[in-house]
């Protein structure tokens, strides 16, 4: 089908307006108090009342143009005290700013904090939770396309005030200088009105109203489940699995590699090194180079999605530590789709499809939430190794999709199938966290290859609610896991079958002298095994990716 930015229109429910009469009593009822960034038409409040189950009622009493003192003194505040809300959440700081006249502005240091605290006793008084969220960001663009903070001032004065009240905070201010720097200058064009640089389209409003939404339930958990249900994935979109189906038209074919010469490039968001983007640098990097270009990525925050393509072999980034060298992607599948996306790799933050490629002390992360399917980093290259990194994502967070990769000291986070993909990897002493129970793997290992995911001596934590080992995204998917310790939260059953008793069949799950509360195999499916001592020697780190060319990742 031809490329194009597909915009899908969503129906919301009505939020309902302020002096609505209510049929039935709703089981919960939430205020939103803020200015024309939080209003239904130019904000996110419509987007936010869209994710919550029909029987909460959203009460938006946002109102254009005001700050702080103006919402108080023209008694809209008053109105979101009478109408006694469960909860309020409370966003303001655009025109409490210098500049919009003494009706409105306050000082971000004294009489704006003031106001907050005065919101927050005064709702506690009458029996209401106060939320505070911090300004939504506009979208101010410095040459070398990252956002140029207006609001900084005023979201921080929120944060303390929130720590100091010990008040439940949603940080929209950071959320959304990761969306924007995300979606860079032109992708951002698709979440605003034209010639707007501060607020939200409908598109936007459904973006940004889903984040807070996610934020509110992760601040305050006891709203998860008035949600509006969510269910993981029962099918997944058909990808191309070959490189060249995802590569752009003008993209350099890879070709036999050649010596060209070793060599290192430095990346510095502050502009002390050689370049200020990962993009920049592997771009610099020589085509097709049998030998290692190393990229150093100082400690920092790096937004927008990476691409390694298959013309770029043998390229490595190296940070200082995985805390304090992240890259960092906020966007998924469902959201707008900026212009320099390539096709297909929408919602993914790295995509490496050129060989060779290597990853010490890095944080790969999807931060949107949630609400859809958000990648972390995705490996369609052969011969990968990360070392030292963490990818933290919800859903998918690493798709290990063609190729062999292994992964020495990693910490991997999710929900749902959030290691899946074709590939051969080996997960080697690795922490795999999951995240509200659901499920650790969706393998789609291919018949004829012998290996799929394997996990040795791994440590399987989590938070709580109980999770599957893995699902078979596609008939014959292979995973073993090799004495591993896990946790109480997975389910005595192991594996799950998606809901298909044919995968039954032809699934390759296997264990071996695994530990831990949820090691015990008595209650696992018939249809997973535990492997003999004669297998389980086959599961060697060579053999399992060795290949024709005699691979060995911990000599390198």
């Amino acid at each position: 089908m031809n490329h194009a930015v597909i915009i899908t229109i969503l129906v919301l429910p009505a939020v309902a307006s302020v002096g609505s009469a209510q049929t039935t009593r709703p089981a919960l009822r939430i205020a939103l108090a803020g200015d024309s960034t939080v209003a239904d038409t130019s904000g996110w409040g419509a987007g936010f009342a869209a994710r919550l189950r029909d029987d909460v009622q959203c009460l938006n009493f946002a109102q254009g143009g005001r700050s702080t003192k103006s919402f108080r003194d023209e008694g809209h505040w008053a109105k979101v005290l009478a109408a006694k809300p469960d909860h309020v959440l409370i966003q303001f700081g655009h025109n409490d700013q210098p500049g919009k006249g003494r009706e409105r502005e306050t000082d971000a240091a004294t009489t704006y904090r003031d106001n907050l605290r005065a919101m927050i006793d005064e709702a506690r008084a009458a029996g209401i939770k106060p939320v505070l969220v911090t300004p939504l960001e506009r979208r101010r663009w410095t040459e070398w396309h990252t956002i140029r903070p207006t609001l900084e001032a005023y979201a921080e004065a929120v944060r303390r005030v929130a720590a100091e009240r010990k008040v439940p905070l949603i940080d929209l201010h950071a959320k959304s200088i990761d969306v924007y720097e995300s979606l860079g200058p032109d992708g951002c064009g698709l979440i605003e009105p034209p010639d707007d640089r501060t607020h939200l389209n409908a598109a936007g409003g459904a973006m940004f109203g889903s984040r807070v939404e996610d934020e509110l339930r992760r601040v305050v958990p006891e709203l998860e489940r008035y949600r509006r249900p969510y269910s993981p994935p029962t099918t997944r979109p058909v990808a191309a699995t070959a490189p060249a189906a995802s590569r752009p038209a003008t993209a350099v074919a890879a070709t036999q590699a050649a010596s060209r010469g070793a060599r290192t490039i430095t990346v510095a968001a502050d502009g002390n090194g050689d370049y200020r983007t990962v993009q920049e640098a592997i771009a610099a990097a020589p085509d097709n180079n049998s030998d290692r270009t190393t990229i150093r990525i100082r400690p920092g925050k790096y937004f927008g999605q990476i691409v390694v393509p298959r013309h770029k072999p043998n390229i490595s980034f190296i940070g200082d530590h995985h805390l304090t060298t992240s890259l960092t992607y906020a966007l998924n599948v469902q959201d707008p789709i900026p212009p320099n996306v390539l096709r297909g790799m929408n919602g993914i933050g790295v995509v490496v499809l050129g060989d060779g490629f290597r990853a010490e002390n890095i944080t790969f992360s999807n931060t949107s939430g949630d609400h859809g399917q958000a990648l972390a980093l995705r490996l369609q290259g052969d011969r990968a190794v990360l070392r030292d990194c963490n990818l933290l994502g919800w859903q998918d967070t690493l798709r290990s999709q063609a190729g062999r990769h292994y992964f020495r000291d990693c910490y991997i986070d999710g929900r749902v199938d959030f290691i899946y993909g074709a590939g051969t990897a080996v997960f080697d002493g690795c922490i795999v966290h999951s995240k509200n129970g659901g499920y650790i793997t969706a393998a789609s290992t291919p018949e004829n290859q012998p290996f799929g995911f394997v996990f040795l001596d791994c440590r399987l934590t989590g938070d709580g609610d109980k999770a599957y080992l893995g699902r078979p995204w596609r008939p014959f998917a292979a995973v073993a896991f090799i004495r591993c310790q896990m946790g109480d939260h997975i389910r005595p059953e192991g594996w799950h079958n998606w809901g298909k008793v044919e995968n039954e069949k032809t699934a390759r799950y296997a264990e071996y002298q695994c530990t831990g509360p949820g090691a015990n195999r008595a209650g696992r499916v018939p249809w997973s095994r535990e492997l003999r001592d004669s297998e389980a020697k086959q599961y060697t780190i060579r053999n399992i990716l060795g290949g024709a060319d005699d691979w060995d990742p911990t000599a390198e």
